[in-house]
């Protein structure tokens, strides 16, 4: 895989992307394959940096959503994942087959069964009773229904945004890592950006991905999108009988509903004899940089008590604890738009922890946001705009 160290003010792009997540991998690759791009895609560590929201072996793929455009989304995901297996020699989705677990009283339960009706979605509906038979790795009593959805998988993160990258150099892309961006000169031909070690990057375009860094760098420019970053405990639990919870037995992925938050679980993978199971949400923080400054167990009580209650057969409490950060917007959705102002700059922020499954179609969308062409999906839901009637405060200076 082809880097450059840092830029120079000699580099011209036709399109710079700010963030070598998942979501800035994407798109600089969509960018450089599918719309003939002459690309470069920053960041401010390497490459395989575990500061983001982007690391790690491991991810959910899935059609189980209420909103009909998430699953819009996913119908052209999946097929593009395909696609850069294929190109790439990689096996990037492992499929599980998976169910959302919600309770029968649960508005969340009636939208998600009409939208999979409605997109002809296969899926079957499972009773306790059938969710205990076919998974005795797990105990569930009356009032829950389980939807299940063949196509539910696992994503190797980590290999994915890597095959992202080196497929876009492959179509001409430049890989800058270590390029810390300290300053951005818009204008509407042209944008500039000045790194920490002095040099400039020159684009007709920009795309700014930068996970839990956006809203500093939005601000700079104007627009002030309403991100709260999250410290999301990752946890690990021991099985007793860890066959019941291997992907080599048949157990899915699975997501618990609690109406206020979700619990997710993985089959047995990373690590061997734990499972991955999650809480959905985390505490604040000031700051990515000092993500590791406290210790802080949000969530992890929670799912020890779903852990007694569901899990008879993992231990209470978790033998790994790890860490990463969401990005979270106030209607837990993304922020997919353009500049007010300068039309040649795209962003997508705030993608609240579900966001990696949606990586090529994000991709997609950012590169005809920035490239100004069409787009077929339903954007609406993903306007900047949506949470105040005047997000760009055009007397504050682009300068970061």
């Amino acid at each position: 895989m082809a880097e450059q160290q840092g830029g120079s003010s000699s580099s011209c792009y036709d399109v710079a992307v700010i963030g070598a997540g998942i979501e800035g991998s994407a798109t600089a690759w969509y960018l450089s394959k599918h719309c003939g791009q002459n690309v470069a895609l920053l960041d401010q560590f390497s490459l395989n940096h575990t500061r983001g929201s982007s690391h790690g072996p491991t991810r959910i793929t899935r059609y189980l959503y209420p909103q009909k455009f998430y699953v819009d989304m996913m119908l052209t995901a999946y097929p593009m994942w395909d696609e850069l297996a294929q190109d790439s020699s990689r096996t990037l989705v492992r499929k599980t087959g998976g169910m959302s677990i919600i309770r029968n009283n649960d508005p969340e339960l009636l939208q998600m069964k009409d939208t999979l009706h409605q997109l002809n979605i296969k899926h079957s509906l499972l009773t306790p009773d059938d969710i205990n038979h076919r998974y005795p790795g797990l105990r569930y009593g009356p009032g829950w229904t389980g939807v299940f959805d063949p196509e539910t998988g696992v994503l190797a993160a980590d290999e994915c945004r890597s095959a992202f990258q080196s497929e876009c150099t492959k179509h001409g892309g430049a890989l800058l890592p270590n390029s810390r961006v300290r300053g951005i000169r818009p204008g509407h031909d042209a944008v500039t950006l000045t790194l920490d070690d002095g040099g400039t990057v020159q684009c007709r375009r920009l795309v700014i991905t930068a996970g839990p860094w956006s809203k500093n760098i939005l601000a700079e420019l104007g627009v002030q999108l309403p991100l709260t970053v999250e410290r999301i405990n990752v946890c690990y639990w021991s099985a007793r009988k860890p066959g019941l919870y291997s992907r080599s037995s048949g157990f899915p992925v699975f997501i618990h509903h609690t109406g206020k938050t979700h619990y997710y679980g993985l089959p047995i993978d990373e690590y061997p004899g734990l499972l991955k199971l999650c809480p959905h949400h985390g505490k604040p923080i000031s700051s990515p940089d000092h993500r590791d400054t406290s210790r802080d167990l949000t969530g992890v009580d929670g799912v020890s008590e779903f852990v007694k209650e569901h899990c008879p057969h993992l231990e209470a409490k978790p033998s790994i604890l790890e860490t990463c950060v969401y990005t979270v917007t106030p209607d837990k959705h993304p922020v997919l738009d353009r500049h007010p102002v300068w039309k040649n700059i795209a962003f997508g922020a705030g993608f609240s922890g579900h966001g990696f499954k949606l990586a090529p179609v994000v991709g997609q969308i950012l590169s005809q946001l920035v490239l100004n062409r069409p787009s077929k999906y339903e954007l609406a839901p993903f306007r900047a705009d949506r949470f105040t009637a005047r997000h760009y405060q055009p007397e504050q200076q682009a300068k970061l």
